[in-house]
């Protein structure tokens, strides 16, 4: 009976496959309609020794503006502007937080002192003092995102009561909106950047590089954990990753890794429809460069 449930989970995954490294906008490995037709018919012509039906050319649209990120120190907000230094009031001091922050800590002791400072990130207290910085930070785990050059992008935070907060709800009637992990600025967009890519280019990680590959994993911890293990890795800060991130990791393998690069996403569904969808923006770049 085992052996049917096996097919079918194969079938799933070689149509998901099939949408996204089909050319135009895919479903995200999950194709309806018209699109999922479309898919089944390849499938069927190439059993046939056809050659799958070509899609049909998007239509021409007027190019979007392109997104870019600007360094908080350039930011035209004078506010944000004066956000650069936010880290010094971040605290390590277990003793000085609130249980659910210290809990995190102490869940994740390679989270040094040391560690933390070298990352610049920690704990934001809910009280930053008469300039109340920090805004929508403040009570969270707070974490620096950095462009490849080494500038500060944003701040992000991380809620240590997640976890305990996503549980009641799970159990509720769901009518209120989903408790929020990791929170970004309005304007930030974390869909071009890899967590951890200021770090690729320092000499004791380009030695690593160079046997190892570009590591791609999920989160900024991960990325942390793995360099205090002499591992350098970059993040998505995501279970899914963007075009613009499968494009930067490309080409820093193709710099840095040997030209190799490896996902690591966490072992649950989502981890797993996301690792599907890297493997197929990948092999798109992959094929493209040759």
């Amino acid at each position: 009976m085992a052996v049917p449930s096996i097919r079918v989970r194969q079938e799933r995954q070689l149509v998901s496959l099939c949408d996204l490294i089909k050319p135009s906008p895919n479903a995200a490995g999950r194709p309806r309609g018209e699109r999922f037709k479309a898919i089944a018919a390849d499938l069927l012509a190439m059993t046939q020794g056809d050659k799958a039906t070509p899609a049909p050319p998007a239509p021409m649209a007027s190019a979007p503006k392109a997104e870019v990120n600007v360094p908080l120190a350039a930011s035209p907000n004078e506010r944000a502007r004066g956000l650069t230094t936010l880290d010094a009031k971040f605290t390590c001091d277990l003793a000085a937080m609130p249980p659910a922050a210290s809990s995190y800590f102490r869940r994740r002791p390679f989270f040094s002192p040391e560690v933390c400072r070298a990352w610049r990130m920690g704990y934001l207290p809910r009280d930053t003092g008469d300039d109340k910085a920090g805004g929508t930070m403040r009570g969270k785990i707070v974490y620096p995102y950095l462009s490849e050059t080494g500038e500060l992008l944003t701040w992000f935070g991380r809620d240590p009561q997640f976890e305990e907060k996503h549980q009641a709800w799970e159990s509720s009637d769901r009518k209120d909106r989903e408790p929020e992990k990791f929170h970004f600025v309005k304007g930030f967009h974390r869909g071009l950047e890899l967590y951890g890519q200021h770090r690729l280019r320092e000499q004791q990680a380009v030695d690593a590089l160079r046997n190892i590959g570009i590591i791609l994993v999920e989160g900024p911890n991960d990325a942390i954990r793995l360099a205090t293990l002499g591992i350098p890795a970059v993040a998505l800060c995501s279970n899914t990753i963007t075009r613009e991130q499968a494009s930067k990791a490309a080409k820093l393998a193709r710099e840095l890794g040997n030209n190799v690069v490896t996902v690591f996403l966490d072992c649950d569904p989502e981890g797993e429809n996301g690792m599907k969808q890297c493997l197929g923006y990948l092999s798109q770049l992959e094929t493209a460069a040759q």
